[in-house]
């Protein structure tokens, strides 16, 4: 949200990526899981996806994605396999759409519950692909869809707090590599009636008491924590550009939580757990963050000026 010549560069390759990808079909990556090896003289929607992707990396050097692969489109694949430890041989096989969908998550914004848009429709456009069969592709991150994040983490031996960060994105590609069955799948997507009368049966993976044991804050792994000096801020203010330093476009998210830093005490791109305020990302500087102190984005200014001036304690986790 600070004006800078760091902060314009940030912002324009974040302007890059989500207008190169996002605004394609929204599970239009989920597509690059086939089997069908794209090379020099091919033509489909599939390469115009990767071109995007690739365009994203910086590899791709057109204005637009055509989805003809010729001598530009080799050049970029070529380039994308090198910084990737590939077979530099500019054909995009498994290995080469594996590592583009790794990209694309590496890049996602963390999502949780109460999140929207076309990244959670990716999200769960995925999910499908590794068991929950039933998951509505509908854009928001409701019950259902936190209760297939719980299942999923639980079974691939993460932490299991139903937030799409990193980790579970790593989980999720695993299984895209090597597909097997998910424990208790079907029984994650339930609706919520469903949901409500099996709370008075015995189970062993009850939804509901899952979410009380994850969601207590004490059971949060942390490699570091402090307290700090706590502002809020919005992106409607007079002169914000409603970009963070690190690209994420609060107006077109705003329901992601972000904060603010001092990037010499928490780098950029940490995540983090705050007192009052939950799982966020440090993905935003500002003059005024120095040392121990940070400023938390909240979408309405109410709620900006309802948190105020306080001192909270701050978790960096791993």
């Amino acid at each position: 949200m600070y004006s800078g010549t760091a902060l314009a560069k940030s912002a324009a390759v974040a302007a890059t990526f989500t207008s190169t990808f996002f605004i394609l079909p929204q599970y239009a990556a989920a597509h690059l899981n086939d089997d069908t090896v794209l090379y020099k003289g091919m033509h489909s929607d599939e390469i115009k996806t990767i071109q995007s992707i690739l365009k994203a990396t910086g590899d791709y050097p057109l204005a637009k994605s055509t989805g003809y692969f010729g001598n530009n489109t080799e050049k970029a694949v070529k380039q994308f396999q090198e910084k990737n430890d590939l077979v530099t041989d500019g054909v995009v096989g498994a290995q080469t759409k594996e590592a583009l969908i790794a990209y694309i998550n590496k890049n996602m914004d963390i999502l949780s519950r109460g999140s929207k848009g076309n990244k959670v429709a990716y999200l769960q456009e995925i999910l499908n692909r590794v068991g929950f069969k039933n998951l509505p592709v509908d854009g928001y991150f409701g019950e259902q869809t936190e209760m297939s994040v719980f299942t999923l983490q639980k079974a691939t031996s993460i932490q299991v707090d139903g937030i799409v960060g990193q980790q579970t994105w790593g989980s999720i590609e695993k299984l895209l590599q090597k597909p097997k069955p998910l424990p208790d799948s079907t029984q994650s997507t339930k609706t919520e009636d469903q949901s409500k009368q099996a709370q008075s049966q015995p189970a062993t993976n009850q939804p509901k008491k899952q979410t009380r044991v994850i969601r207590k804050t004490e059971t949060v792994a942390a490699v570091k924590e402090f307290y700090a000096n706590s502002t809020a801020y919005t992106a409607r203010c007079t002169g914000c550009s409603g970009t963070t330093a690190t690209g994420i476009d609060l107006i077109k998210n705003p329901n992601t939580k972000v904060i603010a830093v001092d990037p010499s005490v928490i780098p950029l791109g940490t995540k983090l757990y705050v007192e009052g305020y939950g799982y966020a990302i440090a993905g935003d500087t500002g003059g005024a963050i120095k040392g121990r102190k940070i400023d938390v984005f909240f979408n309405s200014n109410s709620d900006a000026l309802q948190w105020g001036r306080r001192t909270v304690k701050v978790r960096v986790l791993d």
